[in-house]
């Protein structure tokens, strides 16, 4: 794991080497744990990108676009 090893480094420079092991764990696990967050997050963007544009084949399809986007409240 070369982002653990880089952070044990660099934490060993400023302490003791028993802290820098266990710091360098803390922030790799929660740099993993954010990354999964992000993976998450850009696939839930991605389905909703989806679902958007399914929605609005769907009204261009049986011409109700152009009524949905000159509607106020974007009701049909």
């Amino acid at each position: 794991m070369k982002n653990y090893n880089q952070i044990k480094d660099v934490l060993f420079k400023r302490g003791n080497l028993g802290k820098a092991v266990i710091m360098a764990m803390h922030t790799t696990e929660t740099y993993k744990f954010i990354k999964d967050e992000l993976d998450y997050l850009q696939h839930a963007r991605n389905l909703l990108r989806d679902e958007l544009l399914s929605a609005y084949e769907f009204l261009d399809r049986y011409d109700l676009f152009e009524i949905f986007l000159d509607d106020k409240e974007g009701l049909i």
